[in-house]
C-alpha cells in the first residue's frame, strides 16, 4: 500500500467515523482503487480525493467514500485529473430543481435608471400632459395632488350628494 498513513491522516482530518474496522475500509478501498485505477499512485489520489469529497458533502462513514469512488470509477474516471473533469462536468448539467418538476422563476435583477433615463422620462409625462417644461410640470401635479389631498375628507364626505367619486369622476349609474 503507498502511503497509506497520509491516507489514515485524511480521513482524520475529515472528521470520518474511527472504529475498528476503519484500517480494514481503507484496505478495500485502496484495492477497489488499485484495480480500476492507472496506476498505484493514481489510486491512492483517487482515495484521498474521495475523502475529501465525503467530508464536503457532509459524509461521515466509510460508505460515503466508497460511494463517491465508486461513482468515478463507474463513470470512467481513474486519475485524479479526469475526476477533476468529471466533477466540473457534472456541476455543470445539474440544473437547479424545484417542487413538482416547475422551472425556477428567478427574479430578474434591479434595475438602475440613469439620471440622463429620468431626465428623459420626466420630458415625455410633460409633453403628454401639454407642458414644454418639466419642471413646471412636476410643480403643477404636486399642486394638484396637494389641493387633492386637502380637499379628500370634503369629498368623500359628499361624494354621493353629487354623484362624484373621492378623485372628482362622475360616478357611472347603471339603470
Amino acid at each position: 500500500m503507498l502511503n497509506q498513513k497520509q491516507i489514515i491522516i485524511e480521513w482524520q482530518k475529515a472528521g470520518l467515523k474511527e472504529n475498528g474496522f476503519m484500517f480494514q475500509d481503507v484496505t478495500d478501498l485502496y484495492e477497489l482503487a488499485v484495480r480500476n485505477a492507472d496506476s498505484d499512485e493514481e489510486a491512492h489520489k483517487l482515495i484521498i480525493l474521495a475523502i475529501r469529497a465525503a467530508a464536503k458533502n457532509g459524509g461521515k462513514t466509510a460508505m460515503s467514500v466508497k460511494n463517491n469512488l465508486t461513482k468515478w470509477l463507474n463513470a470512467g474516471a481513474t486519475t485524479a485529473t479526469k475526476v477533476g473533469d468529471y466533477e466540473k462536468q457534472s456541476q455543470q448539467l445539474q440544473q437547479p430543481r424545484s417542487r413538482f418538476g416547475q422551472p425556477f422563476r428567478n427574479e430578474s435583477a434591479i434595475e438602475k435608471f440613469t439620471p440622463e433615463q429620468i431626465a428623459e422620462q420626466s420630458k415625455r409625462l410633460a409633453k403628454e400632459d401639454g407642458f414644454d417644461d418639466p419642471e413646471e410640470w412636476a410643480r403643477v401635479t404636486m399642486e394638484k395632488f396637494r389641493q387633492l389631498r386637502a380637499t379628500r375628507a370634503e369629498r368623500m364626505a359628499d361624494k354621493s350628494n353629487r354623484g362624484l367619486t373621492s378623485s372628482g369622476k362622475r360616478v357611472v349609474t347603471r339603470f
